[in-house]
């Protein structure tokens, strides 16, 4: 089994045969925000995404995490470097949480 991580694309999610509510004021400036964010990505084609899918399926050696899209490998990379500093910077507490003596 293949966990795809879809990026961005070009389909109607937001579009005329979306269903809208009411905005709440209170959101106001998180909704601009989130608007900028969205002008700003990169759509990605469905067709070549599902040509991808196709690909993987016929894979003798599918991999067990995919991205599709772009923005998954530019912003990942660097979430997991932080994460994996994290960890290490509270190893010895890690240690210390199960009993264990920190070297």
């Amino acid at each position: 089994m293949t966990l795809v991580e879809p990026g961005s694309y070009a389909t109607d999610r937001g579009g005329p045969s979306a269903v809208h509510v009411s905005a709440n004021p209170a959101y106001g400036g998180v909704r601009e925000q989130l608007d900028a964010f969205v002008q700003s990505l990169d759509f990605g084609d469905p067709t070549a995404a599902s040509e991808a899918l196709l690909e993987i399926v016929d894979s003798d050696n599918p991999p067990l995490r995919v991205f599709f899209g772009t923005q998954g490998n530019h912003m990942l990379p660097r979430v997991y470097a932080d994460r994996l500093k994290t960890w290490a910077d509270w190893g010895d507490l890690s240690i210390r949480a199960q009993g264990g003596q920190a070297a």
